[in-house]
């Protein structure tokens, strides 16, 4: 008993708890210290990811005015292109219809072309009578064609179907071709059945506009090549 010594081992004790709160301590740092890297890269990485995503978002609207803005080029340079042909060939549906204007001048050349294209017309309805609607200053030349545009069309239905089929065509002299589009007529004939229910024009602005449409392919193809 006499090597007892209460200080020393209360020493001892102090030490020893001093040791084990240090221990606990640089434990709780540590834990301290790495939950502090943990967050950290946490927050680092949530804040990465959001920059990416934000990058993302700008390269993606980016990348798709780009795209718009191209797009509207093409468009417009499309447009263009388009309001450039409308407009050519509309300058050549003109100049095809001056050129038409100097050539029925010519009463030989359109007496021919009225009487073909009632006899043409005449085919087309294939009704005992037609009315006849043409310009007012063309009354006297449709009727000096009426004998031969009846006989002619009487002989094409026999040659073709052995059938005896005749037609009575009639000058309509109280309403006379005028205009189309704001614009005069240049000539030709509207042939009508049925009290005018049933109407075929063949007004040479429309057969003009009929072959312009029949023909536009090889117009474009012909103006326009790629």
């Amino acid at each position: 008993m006499a090597d007892f010594n209460p200080q020393e081992r209360v020493k001892k004790m102090v030490n020893a708890i001093k040791a084990e709160a240090t221990e606990k301590s640089e434990q709780i740092k540590d834990m301290a210290a790495q939950q502090f890297r943990i967050e950290k890269n946490k927050l680092l990485n949530q804040q990465k990811e959001r920059i990416i995503e934000e990058y993302k978002k700008k390269i993606e609207s980016y990348t798709i005015e780009k795209r718009i803005q191209r797009s509207s080029k093409i468009n417009q340079s499309r447009l263009s292109k388009m309001q450039a042909r409308f407009e050519l060939i509309q300058r050549l549906k003109e100049e095809v219809r001056q050129k038409m204007a100097k050539l029925i001048q010519d009463q030989g050349v359109y007496k021919e072309l009225l009487k073909n294209l009632i006899v043409q017309g005449m085919i087309k309805l294939l009704e005992p009578r037609i009315e006849l609607t043409c310009l007012e200053q063309d009354v006297p030349l449709v009727r000096s064609i009426l004998g031969e545009c009846q006989e002619e069309f009487t002989q094409i239905i026999k040659r073709e179907t052995t059938k005896d089929f005749k037609t009575t065509l009639s000058i309509n002299q109280s309403q006379y071709l005028t205009e189309k589009s704001g614009k005069p007529i240049l000539g030709g004939v509207v042939l009508s059945c049925a009290n005018s229910r049933i109407v075929c024009s063949n007004t040479l602005d429309d057969r003009l506009e009929l072959s312009l449409q029949e023909f536009l392919p090889d117009i474009r193809n012909g103006l326009f090549r790629k």
